[in-house]
């Protein structure tokens, strides 16, 4: 599927759907562009789970199309001082990421998961 590159706040491609992000399984309404926020100096960052399959994730510090699965874990923690939980659409269920909570909290939502 294809998907738009990332908006960066105030860009003219923010404007395009209104700036909303959807499910790329069920169109629902997940979180928004205003909502997208840098980590470690960054918004995009990609990274390899223990199984070594790889994600491209975006960073956003609300995405209220979600729900959240399972306890918060340290383990194989991409963010230095985070714990995460899985996220999942709150309307299809399908994994778009996970909720990484510390020093606040922030969402790294998978790219091609979304558009």
């Amino acid at each position: 599927m294809d998907r738009p590159p990332a908006a960066k706040p105030g860009d003219a491609s923010e404007d395009l759907a209104g700036g909303a992000i959807l499910c790329a399984v069920c169109d629902s309404e997940i979180t928004h562009q205003r909502h997208a926020m840098a980590v470690n100096g960054r918004h995009e960052h990609a990274f390899f789970n223990p199984a070594g399959i790889a994600f491209e994730i975006r960073c956003f510090h609300a995405a209220h199309g979600t729900t959240f699965r399972g306890a918060a874990s340290a383990e194989f923690t991409w963010f230095a001082g985070y714990r995460w939980r899985v996220v999942l659409c709150a309307t299809c269920h399908t994994h778009l990421g996970w909720l990484f909570t510390g020093d606040g909290l922030f969402y790294g939502l998978i790219a091609d998961r979304l558009y």
